[in-house]
């Protein structure tokens, strides 16, 4: 599996490492693989993907205790799949319910965002993670693309 430093995936998502290490820190992010003190962090797809929309949502001035929560949600949808591919077509939305516990959150189709947005949802949120991964993986540096570029452009599928 293909796995890039801090620094790649900082650059590629627009971030600083030292966001991303406050973000670790802070329980805001949690890498896919967990490291022992002095270990150097590598992140996988998964991570490029959480931490692209970590970015995107970041844009937006979401308070940072709602972007990690959407990310939690996505990470938990990004565990059951194989490959970025099965991104495609899916996206990450939530329709900001007054009451938390109606607060609907995931991965969802085209179609689920249209049937929810007919029930008048107040706010929505809606993140095209793959579209947000991809621009990630654009902009990965070209050293780290030597070892990830087939692994990523094989698994990933335009929308």
């Amino acid at each position: 599996m293909t796995t890039w430093t801090i620094h790649e995936v900082a650059a590629a998502c627009a971030l600083t490492t030292g966001e991303i290490s406050q973000w670790i820190s802070r329980g805001h992010f949690r890498p896919s693989v967990t490291v022992r003190s002095g270990e150097r962090r590598r992140f996988d797809w998964r991570d490029l993907a959480c931490l692209a929309v970590m970015g995107t949502l970041r844009k937006q001035a979401l308070p940072m205790k709602a972007i990690s929560l959407l990310t939690d949600r996505l990470r938990i949808n990004l565990t059951g799949m194989a490959t970025v591919s099965e991104l495609s077509g899916r996206f990450l939305f939530t329709d900001c319910a007054e009451n938390q516990s109606d607060q609907a959150v995931g991965l969802v189709t085209e179609a689920e965002i249209f049937a929810a947005l007919k029930q008048n949802a107040r706010t929505v949120i809606i993140v095209d993670v793959a579209a947000a991964y991809r621009d990630a993986e654009i902009a990965l540096p070209i050293a780290a693309l030597k070892g990830g570029i087939e692994h990523c452009s094989r698994n990933v599928s335009p929308l």
